[in-house]
């Protein structure tokens, strides 16, 4: 008799180590699927607060310089007013010129390029872009230490008469090959730097 209460307690010894080992079991699992969802938590938000990658910029066609008819390319064409005369405001100013034949004769400048278009239309290019690394943010040069480039001297990226960007010189620089890092805060919204423009030296406001 006392051998059957022993294995019946035995039983129950048993069943109760195998209940809470069972429940221990379910809390472990429970607390492993809670740090998983904690974790993919986390790995959810560090990639909601990346950045985004640089993205390509849209490319605009150059501009083309507008050239002014050379002096009498124009047929002259005389009209009441033009010169001084009746037509003359008060005062004894000149009236209006209508075209551009008529300016010219009164020393009018027709140029559409303003001074500083022209200054950056007039320097000397220094090199010109080989290759562009948008996504690295920086420019392989066309020339290198031949043509006296070293470490840290900025420069103006030129297409026709409009800058473009600014760039200064890295360390990687041979003898007909520089990079250049691209000043990105420089680059006007809507531009983007291309193979084949030119590299100048700093003019006017740009410098």
């Amino acid at each position: 008799m006392r051998l059957i209460h022993f294995a019946q307690a035995l039983t129950l010894i048993l069943l109760a180590i195998t209940g809470y080992l069972a429940w221990e079991g379910q809390q472990a699992a429970r607390g492993a699927k809670r740090e998983l969802e904690h974790l993919k938590k986390v790995q959810a938000a560090e990639e909601a607060a990346k950045p985004a990658g640089p993205q390509a910029l849209p490319v605009i066609p150059p501009v083309a310089s507008i050239t002014p008819p050379a002096p009498g390319a124009l047929a002259q064409s005389e009209e009441p007013g033009l010169l001084p005369g009746p037509g003359a405001l008060p005062g004894g100013g000149l009236t209006v010129p209508k075209t551009v034949v008529a300016a010219e004769a009164q020393g009018i400048n027709t140029n559409t390029l303003t001074a500083a278009q022209q200054q950056v239309l007039a320097a000397p290019a220094v090199a010109k872009i080989k290759t562009v690394v948008k996504e690295q943010g920086f420019v392989i040069l066309d020339a290198g230490s031949k043509k006296g480039l070293a470490k840290g001297q900025k420069f103006n990226v030129r297409r026709d008469s409009a800058i473009l960007a600014r760039i200064a010189i890295a360390d990687t620089i041979e003898e007909d090959e520089a990079v250049a890092d691209i000043d990105l805060a420089s680059i006007p919204a809507g531009v983007s730097i291309e193979p084949g423009d030119e590299i100048i030296e700093p003019v006017g406001s740009s410098r």
